[in-house]
């Protein structure tokens, strides 16, 4: 399903844990529509990091492997199909597990 709101925005997209260890960086920017679907996210995520494909991502591209979650500027997690992002946020990309 094509998105209607096609103007471009840059975000910070930001790492923890596996996803910062399997991409050897800490963040990374995308220039996104505001409004992106989790496939359409997980596309551009892959195409601007490919190490994180099987591991973060999954191998189709249709969105985070199980397990992970997006969370927008440290605050609300994200769980709609659609992302709503604005110029500057950062979509921080966390493990859904707990450690002890």
């Amino acid at each position: 399903m094509a998105l209607t709101n096609k103007i471009s925005i840059a975000v910070k997209v930001e790492l923890f844990g596996t996803p910062r260890l399997a991409a050897g960086r800490r963040e990374l920017e995308l220039v996104l529509p505001a409004e992106i679907s989790r496939q359409e996210f997980a596309a551009a995520l892959a195409e601007a990091c490919p190490a994180l494909v099987g591991k973060v991502i999954r191998d189709d591209l249709s969105g985070l492997q199980e397990g992970y979650v997006l969370n927008l500027n440290g605050l609300a997690f994200l769980n709609g199909e659609v992302l709503h992002v604005q110029e500057g946020d950062a979509v921080l990309i966390l493990s859904n597990q707990a450690g002890g």
